[in-house]
């Protein structure tokens, strides 16, 4: 799997809006979204992956840490 096809995996199976996404990995919405479409050869870069990967590793941690 390519970069790009692994955070687009991750956004779907989360169901992650380019709002979430732009939050998790430190960039507008608008940017989110355009690497989320590929438009104007925006791709997500490892960089991104790493960020949203451990964006959500964070969420799931807390969620664990509930009890």
């Amino acid at each position: 799997m390519t970069t790009q096809e692994k955070c687009l995996f991750i956004i779907k199976e989360f169901e992650m809006s380019a709002r979430q996404v732009g939050l998790a990995i430190g960039v507008a919405a608008k940017t989110a979204s355009a690497k989320m479409k590929n438009q104007n050869y925006n791709k997500f870069l490892d960089e991104d992956f790493e960020k949203l990967k451990s964006s959500i590793f964070d969420k799931v941690k807390k969620i664990k840490d509930l009890n």
